[in-house]
């Protein structure tokens, strides 16, 4: 059943297969919390393939491009969210707490113990059951339970060791890796990004060095590369097309860049990746 329609950035759903079998590869401009309590089945994520069964979390971001595979009795809720509707207030950082996943490589998903499934089943059941006459202001308590929802989801993350590491660092560090699941390739320099984050430069590659090992530059480069593999593998656009769109000056300037970063050219990615 549709609880809320996304009219304002929030909207939740709980539903059976029907809710869960879009089969054909799309992406939204707002973020997707799946939580499953039964079935199971497999998401095509860009270049992954998601597992997901009971008491599976899955986070999907703004851009990533997705398809159902296969789907099992599935069973659960979607919490379908945009950024803008947290922001203001007390309430502007939540999606803070979702950067680990959101990077290229993030995982995405998360198999939950008993006790951490009995807590997100909790909130989505508040968060279901909410009174939109109550006499609360119905979009700041949403945004409250929101806040503790990301913040549990967070902890789950990093509490698996391995992911510590890409959720830690300072909040310029996160409010870069989110600007470039947003911003690229309309932004594609450090200085560029260095301004629509309102620091200098100097101190960007500083902050992000150090939180990563890596300099902001690596950072765009493989977003630049994730990119233009999306592309290849999820649209027809000719090599032409996705070397203007990521900004680079000729074809084949784009296709030695890729090249050496990937070794294939990107007609050769494509035909080794599409089936």
């Amino acid at each position: 059943m549709g609880r809320f329609r996304y009219n304002d950035g929030f909207s939740l759903t709980e539903e059976g297969i029907p809710g869960f079998s879009i089969a054909f590869p799309h992406r939204h401009p707002h973020f997707e919390i799946f939580w499953f309590n039964e079935g199971h089945g497999l998401i095509e994520r860009d270049c992954d393939v998601i597992q997901v069964h009971a008491k599976t979390l899955v986070i999907l971001g703004p851009g990533d491009i997705h398809k159902w595979k296969e789907t099992h009795h599935l069973g659960g809720y979607l919490l379908a969210v945009s950024e803008a509707f947290t922001s203001g207030s007390n309430f502007s950082l939540p999606f803070r707490e979702l950067t680990a996943f959101l990077q290229p490589n993030g995982s995405r998903s998360i198999q939950l113990s008993a006790s951490e499934d009995n807590l997100v089943r909790t909130v989505f059941e508040i968060i279901r059951d909410f009174d939109a006459q109550s006499n609360f202001d119905r979009k700041e308590v949403l945004k409250a339970l929101l806040l503790i929802l990301f913040s549990k989801i967070n902890g789950f993350y990093v509490g698996r060791g391995a992911q510590k590491a890409a959720a830690a660092g300072n909040p310029l560090t996160q409010d870069f890796k989110r600007a470039l699941l947003t911003e690229c390739p309309r932004l594609a320099s450090v200085k560029e990004f260095a301004n629509h984050l309102k620091v200098s430069r100097s101190f960007l590659h500083r902050t992000v060095l150090q939180d990563t090992g890596f300099a902001p530059s690596d950072h765009i480069r493989d977003r630049i590369i994730f990119e233009a593999k999306r592309m290849l593998l999820h649209t027809a656009k000719t090599t032409t097309e996705i070397a203007e769109h990521l900004g680079f000056r000729s074809a084949s300037y784009f296709s030695t860049f890729f090249q050496r970063h990937t070794g294939q050219r990107p007609r050769e990615y494509r035909a080794n990746r599409v089936t």
